[in-house]
């Protein structure tokens, strides 16, 4: 379905927004079955995107252990003694969490549905200055020249013969503090190239900028945003009203 990228970045902040106002388990596991349908119904590929970021993934879950084991309260269930791992709140806590990240790591997926120069028009056709779209496309685009940096050097060291995971945990810290320093100057030296670059291109030369499609709102783009507007408003009023009142009662 080819929707207007306006629609997609409003979506994109009501996703995100309301898994973050909502207070039950219930309502955010809502969320996330509404942000899976819009990625099916925009025909993104959700599981190839999941894999590029499998190393963020295994952070997010990594973090979710902890917490689970950090939040205390409810029935323990793993406990020595009087000392508690794991209770009923901290679960509770910790896949609320996953839940939260997952709606955030679908909603980027929703982004990527749409070709990065659409988005950036969209953005400024909402009023956002230029400057601050351009700066946010380069910025996401120095995610993956980064990673092609820091994992060069990782192959550089492999090739000398080390093998990175028999390193014990303390000297792999190290490791990687060491290749951090050289990553991010390889990084400020890209930048800086870009940086003439654009300047040679006569970056805002002029006042207004140009451009080559412009973006207008069709009928189904107003009813795809007039459909999330409404779902968002029910789901508050059911999140702050219908939610207190089962509390209640």
């Amino acid at each position: 379905m080819k929707i207007d990228p306006r629609v997609k970045l409003i979506y994109i902040l009501l996703l995100t927004s309301l898994a973050i106002l909502a207070k039950d388990i219930i309502y955010i596991s809502t969320i996330v079955l509404v942000s899976i349908v819009v990625n099916i119904c925009l025909k993104t590929d959700i599981i190839k995107a999941i894999k590029r970021i499998s190393f963020y993934v295994s952070f997010i879950i990594f973090i979710t252990l902890v917490q689970s084991m950090a939040v205390k309260g409810g029935t323990p269930l793993i406990y020595i003694g009087t000392f508690v791992f794991v209770s009923t709140t901290g679960i509770i806590f910790a896949v609320e969490f996953l839940l939260r990240m997952l709606v955030i790591i679908l909603s980027g997926i929703i982004a990527t549905s749409t070709d990065g120069r659409e988005m950036a028009d969209g953005m400024q056709k909402m009023g956002i200055p230029y400057e601050f779209v351009f700066m946010s496309g380069i910025a996401l685009r120095f995610f993956p020249i980064f990673s092609d940096e820091f994992r060069a050097r990782l192959n550089a060291i492999t090739m000398r013969g080390i093998n990175i995971k028999k390193l014990p945990f303390r000297k792999k810290i190290k490791l990687y503090v060491y290749l951090l320093a050289p990553t991010i100057s390889g990084c400020i030296l890209r930048s800086e190239q870009l940086a003439v670059s654009i300047e040679a291109r006569g970056f805002r030369a002029l006042e207004h900028r140009t451009m080559f499609r412009e973006l207008k709102m069709r009928p189904i783009d107003w009813v795809v945003l007039v459909i999330g507007l409404v779902l968002a408003g029910g789901f508050l009023f059911c999140n702050y009203y219908i939610g207190s009142f089962v509390a209640i009662a």
